[in-house]
């Protein structure tokens, strides 16, 4: 069934044999009309060898490459639309609209990486374009892939920095007795993504068994949805302190009473946090990036805190603790405990208490 794209062109698809190879081969067509379409429908069915030596255009292979991780890869919207956007920008721009994609070469590439800024950009763009090409050059579209020799481009991820106690401290002055700063302080206590905390619903919250239940996240699109947590390790369930337990039906009974007063009555499924305009509907990622931007700007905090730290902190505070570094990393939903180490857990001076005492005890022992 053909569907209208936004570009006002009509999309359908046909599967042909490969007259070179036997091979059954779904194929996308596109036309300004169902005629249009049709006469590319019945081009394909009667095609010649002629039509599979010929190569298609980088710009319509990366159309149907960002068309197959829709349907066959399942990608989030959110991940497709980030594609999207390296293409519109990046890529798109700098190679001509008729080139095909066995004519580009490295210095093609090359010039499309010189001509962004931003290293993690510039990676991303890299992988993209490595990921496009591997298909080509599996679908025999393309002969050799340019990135096969161009080095991947370094990013060097600058960590958030944490919160230490006097900036959390500052936090809750300026935001006491406000939404905020139950959510501010949810997120101290929990480590939860920013995605995670706006996503929770009352009914995922257990005040008896003292935990939260985490299955989904709100994401970034075109617009923000709401969908699957970051990965499989991110579905979890996180246990809560009995001030976490305290802050969250603290919260519960200002908000219920907030909706009475506005002839609504709270439910189960209702979200925790809610929008600073409308209470009735869910806080979003965008309102809580610019509440924690404004905070920092007023307060006059260190331009690498943001939102996320709180995550950082809290797994800090836990290595803190000696906490497990397994725990941590099923807490916070990592795949692995050396990224959770690694990536999360900050270097501060209270990991060095009691290894000098240890070391004396050591050298008492073993030393002459």
């Amino acid at each position: 069934m053909p569907t209208k794209r936004k570009d006002g062109r009509y999309q359908s698809s046909v599967t042909i044999e490969n007259p070179l190879t036997g091979e059954k081969v779904k194929k996308y067509i596109y036309g300004y009309s169902l005629k249009e379409l049709e006469a590319e429908r019945q081009r394909l069915l009667k095609g010649n060898i002629a039509d599979y030596l010929c190569i298609e255009t980088f710009h319509n292979f990366a159309e149907d490459f960002i068309l197959m991780k829709r349907r066959d890869d399942k990608l989030e919207e959110s991940t497709l639309a980030y594609y999207q956007c390296l293409l519109d920008r990046h890529i798109l721009p700098n190679i001509p609209e008729n080139m095909k994609i066995s004519n580009i070469r490295p210095a093609v590439i090359k010039d499309i990486l010189a001509k962004i800024t931003g290293s993690r950009t510039r990676q991303a763009v890299y992988t993209l374009l490595n990921a496009i090409f591997k298909a080509a050059k599996f679908e025999q579209i393309a002969e050799h892939n340019p990135l096969d020799y161009i080095h991947k481009p370094k990013h060097e991820a600058t960590p958030a920095a944490i919160v230490t106690p006097d900036i959390y401290r500052a936090l809750l002055d300026e935001i006491q007795g406000t939404q905020t700063e139950h959510l501010f302080k949810f997120a101290w206590d929990s480590g939860l993504r920013r995605g995670e905390i706006v996503a929770l619903r009352w009914s995922d919250f257990d005040a008896k068994s003292a935990t939260v239940s985490v299955s989904k996240a709100r994401k970034k699109s075109t617009q923000e949805y709401e969908g699957k947590t970051k990965s499989a390790y991110s579905v979890r369930t996180v246990t809560l302190s009995a001030a976490a337990v305290k802050n969250l039906l603290s919260w519960k009974v200002q908000l219920a009473e907030t909706l009475l007063s506005k002839g609504t009555r709270l439910a189960e499924e209702d979200y925790i946090f809610r929008s600073l305009k409308d209470v009735t509907q869910p806080m979003t990622l965008t309102a809580l990036t610019h509440i924690f931007a404004s905070l920092k700007k007023r307060l006059g905090l260190p331009d690498d805190l943001r939102f996320h730290s709180f995550r950082h902190t809290h797994a800090t505070l836990l290595a803190e603790q000696e906490i497990g570094v397994k725990k941590i990393q099923v807490r916070m939903g990592h795949a692995s405990a050396s990224f959770t180490m690694d990536r999360y857990v900050h270097n501060t001076a209270k990991m060095q208490d009691g290894i000098s005492e240890t070391m004396d005890k050591i050298s008492e022992k073993y030393g002459r």
